[in-house]
């Protein structure tokens, strides 16, 4: 029932927002969206997402979105996948290659090819799909989607002590980088759990970009290591799709910010909507 209510509410407040970006927007919104898994129910939901992505936006890939140059009126659009899972790359990847649209995947090393063992709410559609392994991590690397750290063990980065936050941020991104044979710059962070020490210690780390799960589109005054993204999933009806897709959904950040303030007060964390 509070998940309904708070979705509503989000739903509302967005489309309200979007009449006023309408008038008062000067220039194309940049805006990245973040998935986890992709069953295969959802398959053709996710499709016709993606045709309206490659349809209506321009769609880059996550570690370009600061830097590219706005062209025309059309929103720029980058995807990420979080965790990593196998159902992304059985349902998801084939979409994203018809339509020609690059992506970013961000990989727990600590759980590559088995089951994820962090702390999922027992009703998340995920819990039992499996974390890609080596081989197909780096053959999606070859074929030019980005490999971005999602840690080792996917913890909350801000309930870490200085010796455990720097094994999470450096082992996992020597990992990668032994995996795909080249640097890795960029991470999402769990649970979207960041503060002034997690910042610090992720730029001593070597990382140049970091990703949140703060609904915020990128603009000139983004702080790399703290850029927002929007949650979105294949169950979202196109309109609610296309609202987080152009960075109407920013309103609800508030909103978003108590959720997640109700999920860790049990430590049930989630990256997903309650």
């Amino acid at each position: 029932m509070l998940k309904r209510v708070f979705n509503l509410i989000e739903f509302a407040c967005a489309i309200l927002y979007s009449v006023v970006l309408r008038f008062t927007r000067k220039r194309p919104a940049r805006v990245i969206l973040y998935y986890h898994g992709v069953s295969r129910v959802f398959a053709e939901d996710f499709r016709r997402q993606m045709a309206y992505l490659a349809r209506e936006c321009r769609v880059v890939k996550p570690c370009d979105i600061v830097s590219m140059t706005t062209e025309g009126n059309r929103t720029i659009v980058a995807v990420t996948f979080d965790d990593a899972f196998v159902s992304v790359l059985e349902n998801a990847l084939p979409v994203l290659r018809e339509y020609g649209l690059p992506a970013g995947i961000s990989v727990p090393t600590g759980n590559i090819g088995r089951r994820p063992d962090w702390p999922m709410a027992p009703d998340c559609p995920d819990k039992d799909d499996i974390v890609m392994n080596e081989p197909q991590i780096a053959a999606l690397d070859r074929e030019g989607f980005e490999i971005l750290s999602h840690t080792v063990s996917h913890p909350a980065l801000t309930d870490l002590n200085e010796a455990e936050l720097e094994v999470e941020l450096t082992k996992s991104r020597q990992d990668l980088e032994h995996i795909v044979g080249h640097d890795v710059s960029a991470i999402c962070y769990p649970y979207g759990a960041y503060d002034a020490r997690v910042h610090s210690a992720t730029r001593k780390a070597g990382y140049t970009l970091g990703f949140t799960i703060d609904p915020g589109i990128v603009d000139g005054t983004v702080d790399c290591l703290r850029i927002g993204r929007f949650v979105v999933s294949p169950r979202d009806n196109l309109t609610a799709f296309r609202l987080k897709a152009n960075g109407a959904y920013q309103v609800v950040r508030p909103l978003r910010s108590l959720k997640r303030m109700l999920v860790r007060s049990g430590k049930a964390y989630s990256e997903k909507p309650i």
